[in-house]
């Protein structure tokens, strides 16, 4: 008798809920874009870990595993002003600031501190791009491993447009901090 009251029980419990309405799930934001329609929210998780794909062939040098990850057109904004475009630009410079790095008796090397990924609500336009993909933002430490330098570190701020698993733009920007 217990059984058959709970299976009772159980079938009314899902028979009342199965036959609420539930609202469309809205997506919640939390920022703005000044002069803009888009606003702010969370954006994935798919995105982060290609970043975490990226930042790993990085600390490696493993250059051919880094272009994969990177667009045809991709941009990208080096906080000393240069410009790559594609991705063997990019290696290209990469390999030029490793080069410096180690001739300046510094390792290269970095601590990834966090990186979260953001994304715009859609404008209705196809002809803007800056509603698609997700937007990670990372940051990293750099310890200058050369006694000689004045400086003892870097905090390096980087985001990453990323889209259908490719970097399509990407800016750096640095703070020193001195001995």
């Amino acid at each position: 008798m217990k059984n058959t009251t709970l299976i009772f029980a159980l079938v009314c419990t899902f028979s009342f809920t199965s036959c609420n309405e539930t609202a469309p799930c809205e997506t919640s934001t939390n920022g703005f874009l000044t002069d803009t329609d888009f606003q702010v929210k969370m954006g994935s998780s798919d995105a982060v870990e290609v970043f975490k794909q990226l930042d790993t062939a990085w600390a490696k040098l493993d250059y051919d595993t880094m272009k994969t990850y990177i667009a045809d057109k991709a941009s990208f904004s080096f906080a000393d002003g240069f410009v790559a475009t594609g991705p063997q630009e990019f290696v290209d410079k990469i390999k030029a600031q490793v080069a410096k790095s180690l001739a300046e008796g510094n390792n290269y090397e970095w601590t990834t501190d966090y990186a979260f990924s953001l994304a715009l609500t859609d404008d209705g336009d196809d002809s803007t791009s800056m509603d698609t993909g997700d937007w990670v933002n990372a940051q990293f430490t750099s310890k200058n491993s050369s006694p000689d330098s004045e400086i003892d570190s870097e905090v390096i701020y980087e985001y990453y447009h990323i889209v259908d698993g490719k970097v399509t733009g990407w800016s750096q920007f640095k703070k020193t901090i001195k001995r």
